[in-house]
Formats: structure tokens, sequence, C-alpha cells
């Protein structure tokens, strides 16, 4: 061979290695991005499940609920009943 053909031999060579090693670059950063992603999808799971619980508990349980709202009314309830039983006993006595 004389030296430009050499030449050129080295250099397809050189091309084929370092297609080599960007594939293998390419195929770690791929591997990467996936593995990145699913824990983004991971996250992004559980705050979805966070944030409706926080919902549900806050239409459960919140200021304006159905059970705070029952709370209230027996609490007012509760002391009706205790001033009308307290008025009776008085009323007993006239």
């Amino acid at each position: 061979m004389s030296g430009p053909e050499e030449r050129i031999a080295a250099l397809v060579r050189r091309g084929e290695s370092e297609r080599e090693d960007l594939a293998i670059a390419v195929l770690e950063a791929h591997d990467e991005i996936e593995r990145r992603r699913a824990q983004w999808k991971a996250a992004s799971m559980i705050a979805t499940g966070l944030a409706a619980a926080g919902t549900v508990a806050f239409k459960l349980f919140g200021k304006a609920s159905l059970a705070a709202r029952l709370g209230r009314a027996a609490s007012a309830v509760s002391l009706l009943v205790g001033l009308a039983r307290g008025f009776q006993r008085i009323r007993r006595f006239w």
C-alpha cells in the first residue's frame, strides 16, 4: 500500500472506532434519560396522589365540610337541649 491508501485505511478504522464510541455514549445517555423519566413519572404519580388525598381530606374535614357543619349543628343542638332541660328544672319550682 502506498502512503495515501494507508492513511485512508487508518482514517476508516479511526472513523469506525469513533462511531462505536459514539453509539455507546448515545446508548448510555438514552438509558439515563429513560431512568430519569421513570423517576419523574413516579414522583408525579405520588404528588398527584397526595394532592388528591389532601383535597378529599379537606372536603371531608375542612371548615366547610359536612362533618364540620354537623359538629357545629350538634354543638348548637346540645346547647339548646341543655338550656331546655335547665328551663324545665327551673319551671318545676314555679
